[in-house]
């Protein structure tokens, strides 16, 4: 088994070991990231008051306990899907787990592969490719992509909709998509949102990751694939949760951190373009740990499709689709409700 391991884990080339060549650049201008930000709902007080810190200090912020924010559904203004969602937790007095001081046996460790019969011993099962966090920097994603095909090949599926289309319909196509992609041998599936433009609009990323997710395991396809996201969307800790708790093996947010280069240019942060990235990235690892600890969960592999989350107002229509199996005792938004969001942003 240790030679199998040896001969066939690849592990990609951390960020930190990379020159700054192969770390990427920034490549949207200032017209094209605001455009984004507008589609994707970023506020000024998210920028500077959780991007920005993250980037600057590698952690969240620190604030005050609570939340007087009015719940997603009875909210006047636009609100992610991701809000919609609230962390479950282990309701005893001491928490199950220490991130702080148990960190040692805690892991972001995450594998990309074909899973095979557990029952037959074939030198297949090691055909792994490892990497430290399911949080991708740019690089990560240059490598996966020129990874050895015959073990790791990949597809690229454009979660984006025409305005004729309608946002139901547009989940159900991509799920088709991801079925037929799955059953003819893809390996890594890239659920990709920067495609939008005048006539298409981005579908809600955790409803595209909980629709595939489900479509893949009701057909006994999801061992055979992995799920990968590259989106806009996500930028706190929570967001990243949620989309690995309903099946993201791995995340790209390219617009945080397009966000955070454009602060390093404009001298907001006074970090270079890796530092700023890695710290941002650091934030959301750290994030990651205390959201797992509360439920005693101490590896990411653990927490990926655990679905340890409580929907508050979502139609059933959505929570059937998307997020079966997930607490829902306050129904609400449905797809048209959400296709209307997504008009009104792309609009603005």
């Amino acid at each position: 088994y240790k030679a199998w391991l040896e001969a066939n884990v690849k592990r990609l080339t951390p960020f930190e070991q990379l020159s700054e060549q192969d770390a990427g650049n920034r490549s949207f201008d200032d017209e094209t990231l605001l455009k984004y930000q507008k589609m994707f709902g970023y506020t000024n007080e998210e920028l500077d008051s959780v991007i920005r810190v993250m980037g600057e200090i590698g952690q969240e912020a620190t604030g005050s306990m609570g939340d007087d924010t009015p719940f997603a559904v009875l909210s006047e203004g636009n609100r992610s899907l991701f809000d919609y969602f609230r962390q479950k937790f282990a309701q005893v007095t001491n928490p199950p787990i220490d991130p702080l001081r148990e960190n040692h046996v805690m892991s972001l460790a995450t594998c990309i592969g074909s899973e095979q019969n557990v029952f037959n011993e074939t030198t297949g099962h090691a055909k792994r490719l490892q990497f430290d966090t399911p949080i991708l920097m740019y690089a990560d994603m240059q490598q996966l992509l020129s990874a050895d095909q015959a073990h790791y090949s990949y597809c690229k599926i454009d979660i984006t909709y025409s305005k004729e289309e309608g946002l139901g319909d547009a989940v159900t196509r991509i799920c088709d998509e991801a079925q037929e992609k799955a059953a003819a041998g893809c390996v890594m599936l890239f659920l990709s949102d920067r495609n939008f433009d005048e006539n298409k609009l981005p579908i809600p990323a955790a409803m595209a990751v909980g629709a595939v997710q489900k479509r893949l395991v009701d057909n006994n396809l999801r061992c055979e694939s992995n799920i990968i996201i590259e989106t806009g969307s996500v930028r706190d800790a929570h967001q990243f949760a949620v989309l690995i708790g309903f099946g993201a093996t791995a995340i790209y947010p390219y617009l945080a951190y397009e966000s955070l280069v454009a602060m390093s240019d404009s001298k907001v942060i006074n970090k270079s373009y890796c530092e700023v990235t890695l710290a941002y990235r650091n934030a959301i690892n750290k994030g990651l740990y205390k959201i797992m600890s509360k439920m005693g969960i101490s590896t990411v592999a653990s927490y990926r499709c655990s679905m340890l989350f409580e929907a508050v107002g979502l139609s059933d229509a959505i929570v059937d689709t998307c997020f079966n199996g997930v607490a829902s005792r306050i129904k609400g938004a449905c797809f048209t409700d959400f296709d209307d969001d997504q008009r009104k942003l792309h609009t603005l």
